[in-house]
């Protein structure tokens, strides 16, 4: 009699990936484009393996932008391959040994082989331009995702995706942001409504006001309708954060993943206009991914979601230092940060009672 000679399978044990790597390899995709262009188009680690450099030095030489060159240090320095000592940039032991030319055990011709790959001179571009040019849609004749957002097809998505990750984080945020002494929220640039449902689910005596451009109003309008949630609670405004006046009802303004897309300018300008339009005593509170600069180089994660920010918007992961920075420059005050899931984390701060606006 012949037997199988096929035993009975064992379990498989394998470390399945949990929501906060599932992510990661979303927003870690440019990453190591940055790396191949860096080592390949600029040969940075040789040139400074030779000369450290301050960040100024190093845009001087190179001829780059200073938004993605600061994203490429900060993510550098995360990996291990650069490190800061008395503003001076210096090489580590494993990038002298093999990204410079001036090793025997260098591989740069090996890395260089992916230089002409087409994400690659992209970042690149971004890297000698300052502005993001990635964005490539079927019967499109646009490259840049601002104006993108303003079509329908590109809109929908975009909207519906942002809702996705907000059912991952926006339960987070709400227990964090505390708005039990808060009576209204304006959600700026707040996509499907999900930050605000999940905060007015928590506080029932809160209600917010989604502001929007079109057609995403069109989009928050409709999610929030699934929602069940009345007009009493929650209505959406139609209108260019940029240009419009912002209602002067709310004690809370929320950005969640907005400020992260624009350069300072803009968030300045917007943090400038809250601040405005808050009632007394009121609070700003920014929901993204804030590298905490306080301790030494960012974490590996968060870097790599700047590269992403930086090649494909105008902004970047704004540190928790550079959030104090542009909110106590336009006037807020006992500025807060606080962990939370996934890399992201809550930084919120004041308008003084007793200031006029």
């Amino acid at each position: 009699m012949l037997h199988s000679t096929l035993a009975t399978p064992l379990p498989i044990q394998i470390s399945e990936p949990d929501i906060a790597q599932v992510i990661r390899w979303r927003d870690s995709s440019y990453a190591a484009d940055l790396y191949i262009a860096a080592v390949s188009w600029l040969d940075l680690f040789t040139y400074l393996d030779q000369s450290p450099a301050t960040e100024a030095e190093l845009r001087r030489h190179f001829q780059i932008k200073e938004r993605p060159t600061r994203t490429m240090i900060r993510l550098f320095e995360s990996w291990g391959l650069l490190v800061n000592i008395d503003g001076k940039l210096l090489v580590t032991a494993s990038a002298r040994r093999y990204l410079s030319r001036g090793s025997n055990e260098n591989i740069s011709s090996y890395i260089a082989t992916m230089k002409y790959k087409s994400s690659v001179r992209e970042i690149y571009d971004v890297l000698r331009q300052g502005a993001p040019d990635t964005w490539h849609v079927e019967r499109g004749d646009t490259t840049n995702w601002d104006a993108l957002m303003q079509t329908d097809d590109f809109a929908d998505l975009n909207t519906r995706g942002m809702e996705e990750r907000g059912r991952i984080f926006a339960p987070d945020l709400a227990r964090l942001l505390d708005c039990t002494q808060d009576t209204a929220v304006l959600d700026v640039g707040g996509g499907s409504g999900v930050y605000s449902a999940h905060l007015l689910n928590r506080y029932p005596n809160l209600s917010a006001t989604i502001f929007e451009r079109p057609p995403v109003d069109q989009l928050a309008t409709r999610c929030l309708a699934e929602r069940k949630l009345t007009a009493a609670r929650a209505r959406v405004i139609a209108g260019d954060m940029f240009v419009d006046p912002f209602p002067e009802t709310a004690s809370l303004h929320l950005y969640s993943h907005v400020l992260h897309n624009w350069g300072p300018e803009k968030v300045r300008l917007l943090l400038d206009k809250s601040y405005q339009s808050l009632l007394p005593g009121g609070r700003v509170a920014v929901y993204s991914c804030h590298p905490d600069d306080r301790g030494g180089p960012a974490p590996v994660a968060e870097a790599e979601y700047s590269v992403l920010l930086t090649t494909g918007y105008e902004g970047c992961c704004y540190s928790f230092e550079d959030m104090r920075s542009l909110m106590e420059g336009v006037g807020f005050q006992h500025v807060d940060y606080r962990k939370s899931i996934c890399n992201r984390s809550l930084i919120t701060a004041r308008k003084l009672a007793n200031r006029s606006a």
